[in-house]
């Protein structure tokens, strides 16, 4: 008996073992799976291509504000074809958990844009992971990404922060309980974050006697420049926080890569609404939160 259950356990091993594709098996799968999603992004890259060569020759406003319209839907188009390759993804890992290539392909996706809702299916796929992806450097840098992303993920308390405005006066995230915040992160500059200010502005001065506060965090590395554009864009009716004047880890704590980015803070210090990027689809939407909790 002893003899015949060693020999199932073996079996089963080796036909185990012969199961597992090679990576350069996985990797011609992946590559299949994703011949679509490809498609789609070479073609709406020639058509960004081209409305952004019409913008430049545009010199007429009507025309101009169209283009603008044209290409904050393609970007819209892109961003949902990365989410669905990202899907497409997130399941062939699942299936293939001790690929590191296919994890690694999952990975570097984490703090971009398509990444942005998908904690749980991340964390599942670390906690899947064989031994040896987890020793790897990508698996390494994803237990710590990982930790950061639960931390600033809607649903969350959103991690606290203090330090001095560039006024110098002294403030705390803590300071803002019983309010709704939207904390904005951006740089005097990034243009698509300037673009965004005057909208911050209408809701600022809509909701502002209502309990709504904007703390807008700068990854400025002049703070005159930042000054200036403060001064320029006549926002320094709300506070501001550069992280060239404070020790902080709010980069990190808020898994911040790339601007701009936008969170939004219930009264009770809850993330409930996170974007990442610019355009009309964020606007709307976050627009559309507003309305909701201030009706």
């Amino acid at each position: 008996m002893r003899f015949l259950l060693i020999s199932y356990f073996f079996f089963f091993a080796v036909t185990s073992s012969a199961q597992q594709k090679s990576e350069s098996q996985i990797k011609i799968e992946i590559e299949k799976l994703h011949k679509n999603t490809d498609f789609i992004r070479d073609s709406i890259s020639k058509l960004i291509s081209i409305s952004n060569h019409k913008l430049k020759e545009s010199k007429i406003p009507a025309k101009t504000k169209k283009l603008y319209l044209t290409l904050d839907s393609l970007y819209n188009i892109s961003d949902k074809n990365d989410i669905d390759e990202l899907k497409l993804d997130f399941e062939y890992t699942k299936k293939h958990s001790y690929s590191l290539y296919s994890f690694q392909l999952v990975h570097q996706q984490i703090s971009r844009q398509p990444g942005k809702n998908f904690y749980d299916e991340y964390e599942q796929i670390y906690r899947n992971a064989s031994k040896e992806i987890k020793n790897s450097d990508s698996g390494k840098k994803m237990a710590e990404q990982l930790t950061y992303f639960k931390k600033s993920k809607v649903g969350s308390i959103a991690p606290s922060f203090s330090g001095k405005d560039i006024n110098g006066k002294v403030f705390s995230l803590k300071d803002f309980k019983g309010k709704y915040v939207l904390i904005d992160f951006w740089a005097s500059w990034c243009a698509p974050c300037r673009e965004e200010l005057p909208y911050i502005k209408k809701f600022y001065s809509k909701y502002k006697k209502r309990g709504f506060e904007v703390i807008s965090v700068s990854i400025d590395k002049d703070l005159q420049k930042l000054k200036t554009a403060i001064s320029k864009e006549d926002i320094g009716n709300w506070k501001h926080f550069a992280t060239i004047q404070n020790t902080t880890d709010i980069e990190k704590d808020y898994f911040l890569n790339g601007i701009p980015h936008k969170v939004l803070i219930d009264k009770n210090g809850k993330i409930i609404g996170k974007w990442k990027g610019s355009g009309e689809l964020n606007k709307n939407s976050l627009e559309k939160q507003l309305k909701e909790l201030f009706k």
